[in-house]
């Protein structure tokens, strides 16, 4: 009898898991069809049915990617085909956990050499792609045919008013010291920024301007302790490979460094930020102190 519970107990506990599981999957369908459902603008219309994916089938649809966005907690995708006259088009919604993981999955896609687009928090496009992200959403569009690029507009402003939600950078971006600050520079780094996976996760930012300019990190810890950690451990690097030593003036734990492969360093502490600069310009102590005011 007793073992009749147990195997009872176990099928029941089985079930619990499965069901729950199976109402998050409807839930995030629930939450990304209306994104893309009817009416849509241009005489734009679904191409066959959406397919969803989450994490464990995600490789099904983007093999060779698919690990980098499970680093940035993706929790859903909605991929769906259209067609507008003789235009194709392509919506793939990827939902992730929180904004500041959709930004990083954003930011680490996006390319130089796009065109910055004016939607969501921030888009770039080329011929027959427009990417954005907004909220914790980050949305990719691609068309060819006729006209493809002005359907992806309307399609993709459609997309954004339906999500509304959150259109502003993550937070500790908005803090920064704006002068010099090269625009669409943002990055959030979850794994080994710099590669040193001490200093994870991180926000990374350009000063100085797009054809000369210095990136300046901020690692987060868990207190100000686990700063200090960081900033020893980035010291001992830094001895190890080439030279460091203090620099009382920068303020908190303050230190400057080099070796021949990643160049010159200048960083410091401020509460649970480690703050750093690679190659910095000549005013990069004034940009490292001004960050580190905007922080505290």
């Amino acid at each position: 009898m007793k073992l009749f519970s147990y195997f009872f107990a176990g099928l029941i506990c089985t079930w619990l898991v499965v069901s729950v599981g199976a109402q998050t999957q409807d839930t995030q369908q629930q939450q990304l069809a209306p994104f893309v459902s009817k009416p849509l603008p241009g005489g734009t219309a679904a191409d066959g049915a959406a397919e969803f994916y989450k994490p464990d089938t995600l490789y099904q649809y983007i093999d060779g990617a698919a690990d980098v966005y499970l680093l940035y907690d993706f929790q859903s995708l909605l991929h769906q085909n259209f067609k507008s006259g003789s235009a194709e088009l392509t919506a793939d919604v990827y939902q992730m956990k929180t904004p500041e993981d959709a930004y990083g999955m954003y930011s680490s896609e996006r390319s130089a050499s796009y065109k910055a687009a004016q939607i969501g928090v921030e888009g770039y496009r080329s011929k027959g792609v427009l990417n954005f992200v907004q909220d914790r959403y980050y949305i990719k569009l691609t068309g060819s045919g006729t006209n493809a690029d002005l359907i992806l507009d309307q399609l993709a402003n459609t997309i954004s008013q339906r999500i509304g939600g959150v259109r502003a950078l993550p937070a500790l971006f908005r803090k920064l010291p704006q002068v010099n600050l090269v625009q669409h520079s943002q990055q959030y780094i979850r794994k080994d920024p710099l590669g040193h996976g001490f200093l994870s996760p991180a926000y990374v930012v350009a000063y100085g301007s797009a054809k000369a300019s210095s990136k300046l990190l901020i690692s987060v810890a868990a207190d100000a302790a686990s700063a200090k950690s960081r900033i020893d451990q980035l010291a001992a690097h830094l001895k190890q490979s080439g030279e460091c030593g203090a620099a009382p003036e920068l303020g908190t734990n303050g230190l400057q460094g080099k070796n021949s492969f990643e160049g010159r360093f200048i960083a410091r502490t401020q509460g649970r930020y480690v703050i750093l600069m690679v190659n910095p310009s000549p005013n990069g102590n004034e940009i490292l102190k001004a960050v580190a005011q905007s922080l505290s």
